[in-house]
């Protein structure tokens, strides 16, 4: 029957129905003929409405169902509902799978007489309806068997009318406890006190429709995030009768969404750094080179007094440490980055690996006082013995650079509490406590005046930090402005 010739409340009925996105139409049971077809099932399959009404749902839509029709009206009689995947065609014979959704509308003695259709195209799953309303009496027992969406209409005033079966399973109140209700209860208390399910209704009443998301409560107080269509219903003179509500539960997508915009945040926060590190690394690989050049040339041209050969070949081995020390951080950045740093555990005596180290970086402080204490021995434990052999370098590497007025730098090795440890000490410029924090970020450098002055890359103490505590241990810090700092690592020690 046309819309237009129905009886205002049924025409109420037909037109919020025709909000759905999806293909909704009814049939009858034991005929099988279409009864009525919405905006969405012509949208979706291409016939019209007086084109679909009386003819046979299955033919019409050359439907291939994955059981026997007659077994899924038997659980249609049996449960009032059925689900699956449907092979269709549209009017210009295209083929679409689609996911229907059946209810069954019984009379009073229980007998069925039509069936709710709900189907909706697969390759346009993820799109959220545009507009879906609810019907009243004649469809609800219809309606209700959607499950996915809380469908239920208001008066005027935006007090619950009616109440399907989806809004009691995503909004926790059973029918009976929020019909007579304002829909208020609904919202936040901020948004009630902003008066937001005011605002709505005036938007719907004005404009027909408002589409809305943000927080809202259930029964027990706890929040979703709800994607809500309003759409206000009129009588046939343009009178508003109230409105048809539609809210689906999106916290998922919601917080995956969240997840994905703060992900790519970080991307692109991780992509600057990585530009900015490229800079500084090719800034701190041309200082050392262009000194060896130098050098080299002079070498070469036999200009060099032979009594600074050696001095300069200290120097030079010292550039060369500097050079081999960015390029492993380059390296084990790398592996950090692809999930690929594998680690070699063997028996290890941290006083070993400090006077390896000191040796190798005593070039880089030509005059400096660089010590070491502890007894050997002392300090055993598991371990991959170059990558802590890094760690000690690269410490000793910062408090070299990071105390350039000079003072000793003391490196001490020792086992206590069960761990043992490496500690190396300066008389630098020191670190604030409120800068502490960055110490361990990635390709992160301290914002004061001292720091920009020295060389850096930002990436040494986060390398030293993952790779402690891929070793079940962890680097402490301890410093005064003005005094110096002290670098621990703490290893579990070998029993």
């Amino acid at each position: 029957m046309p819309p237009n010739t129905l009886h205002p409340r049924e025409r109420g009925q037909h037109e919020l129905i025709d909000l759905a996105f999806d293909a909704m139409f009814t049939r009858s049971f034991h005929r099988r003929t279409i009864t009525s077809w919405n905006e969405g099932a012509e949208r979706l399959y291409g016939w019209t409405r007086e084109e679909a009404i009386g003819k046979q749902a299955a033919e019409l839509l050359c439907t291939r169902f994955p059981i026997p029709l007659q077994q899924i009206e038997q659980q249609l009689l049996a449960t009032g509902r059925w689900e699956g995947e449907l092979v269709q065609c549209r009017k210009d014979g295209s083929e679409l799978r689609v996911e229907g959704r059946w209810g069954l509308q019984t009379d009073e003695a229980g007998e069925p007489l039509a069936i709710l259709e709900i189907n909706s195209d697969q390759t346009l799953h993820r799109q959220t309806l545009d507009r879906l309303a609810l019907s009243e009496e004649r469809f609800g027992l219809l309606v209700s068997a959607v499950v996915d969406y809380a469908i239920f209409m208001l008066d005027r005033d935006g007090r619950v009318m009616t109440w399907n079966e989806g809004a009691q399973r995503i909004k926790g109140y059973a029918a009976n406890e929020i019909i007579g209700e304002s829909f208020t209860r609904f919202y936040t208390s901020d948004d009630q006190a902003a008066k937001r399910p005011q605002h709505n209704l005036e938007v719907a009443a004005e404009k027909g429709a408002v589409q809305d998301e943000g927080w809202r409560v259930r029964k027990d107080g706890s929040r979703f995030w709800a994607s809500v269509v309003i759409t206000a219903l009129r009588d046939e003179n343009g009178e508003l009768r109230g409105f048809g509500k539609v809210t689906r539960d999106m916290t998922d997508k919601h917080f995956e969404e969240e997840r994905l915009r703060a992900y790519a945040e970080q991307m692109a926060e991780l992509e600057r750094a990585k530009a900015q590190f490229l800079d500084l690394a090719a800034h701190e690989l041309r200082g050392p080179l262009t000194l060896i050049r130098g050098y080299n040339s002079l070498l070469r041209e036999g200009s060099l007094p032979d009594d600074r050969i050696p001095q300069v070949a200290q120097m030079l081995e010292g550039k060369l440490e500097q050079i081999d020390l960015l390029v492993q951080q380059m390296l084990e950045m790398g592996r950090l980055e692809n999930d690929r740093l594998e680690l070699h555990f063997e028996t290890v005596d941290l006083a070993d690996v400090a006077a390896e180290q000191i040796t190798r970086l005593q070039p880089l402080a030509p005059g400096r006082e660089i010590t070491l204490s502890g007894e050997r021995g002392s300090a055993i434990v598991n371990a991959d013995l170059s990558r802590v052999g890094t760690i000690v370098a690269n410490l000793l590497d910062n408090a070299i650079k990071y105390s350039p007025a000079g003072g000793p730098v003391r490196c001490k090795v020792g086992r206590e509490h069960g761990q043992a440890f490496v500690s190396v000490s300066d008389q630098g410029i020191g670190i604030a406590a409120e800068h502490r924090p960055l110490l361990f970020k990635r390709f992160s450098r301290l914002p004061t005046e001292e720091n920009k002055t020295i060389p850096g890359t930002g990436l040494a103490l986060y390398l030293c930090q993952e790779i402690a505590r891929r070793h079940g241990g962890e680097i402490h810090v301890t410093s005064r402005i003005g005094a110096g700092s002290e670098f621990r690592l703490l290893l579990p020690g070998a029993r």
